[in-house]
């Protein structure tokens, strides 16, 4: 992990690269959010957005900094002042995956999709309960077959964005600092695995 600190100024951070890199490529600028449209927003996702994320949407609200050929851009919305957010289950996000996707996981809370460079695993933002620092864990999505996996990705927004802008190579360990404290508030992220050592005890 670069020597950058986290949170917003690491947002800030990445940012200021896209800003560098749309520039650079010529095209639209990006079109951010204000702050009457992401209160709506959070009504319409019924939890409180990320600060780090609520900064981003600020500044791209369809996420088009990314650039052409990224999947599941725009599924807060594609007007920035009328949010709609694209809600959905992991049932159908199996689905959509992989023809006859199906999935054993036990996850219910309602998810949303984050963009994805070509070829790599799916992003959803899970929208359960939130850290104490405001920030929602981002599950992975991939499949073997007609099996579709998710798994924890990332803990935190800014750890997202700064690894898919291409700013950072992040480890595992970095990518899901402080996991625990999502699993305690979200029971249903627990896996089987840990169910068992749970109730080695009794």
């Amino acid at each position: 992990m670069p020597t950058i600190e986290r949170g917003l100024p690491l947002v800030q951070h990445v940012i200021s690269t896209l800003k560098a890199r749309v520039a650079k490529r010529g095209g639209d600028e990006p079109v951010g959010a204000g702050r009457t449209a992401l209160d709506a927003l959070e009504s319409k996702l019924m939890v409180e957005l990320p600060p780090t994320l609520r900064a981003f949407l600020s500044f791209d609200f369809t996420f088009a900094s990314f650039g052409k050929g990224w999947h599941g851009k725009g599924r807060f919305g594609t007007n920035p002042q009328q949010p709609r957010p694209r809600l959905t289950s992991v049932r159908k996000l199996a689905e959509a995956r992989t023809e006859l996707g199906w999935t054993d996981s036990r996850i219910r809370t309602k998810l949303l999709r984050l963009p994805n460079r070509p070829r790599h695993p799916w992003n959803v933002l899970y929208l359960g309960e939130a850290r104490r620092d405001g920030e929602l864990l981002i599950l992975g999505i991939d499949h073997e077959d007609t099996l579709v996996r998710l798994w924890p990705r990332y803990t935190a927004f800014d750890l997202y964005l700064a690894e898919q802008a291409g700013l950072v190579d992040l480890p595992e360990s970095a990518r899901l600092e402080d996991l625990e404290s999502h699993i305690a508030l979200n029971p249903e992220l627990q896996t089987g695995e840990d169910l068992e050592d749970g109730d080695a005890d009794y």
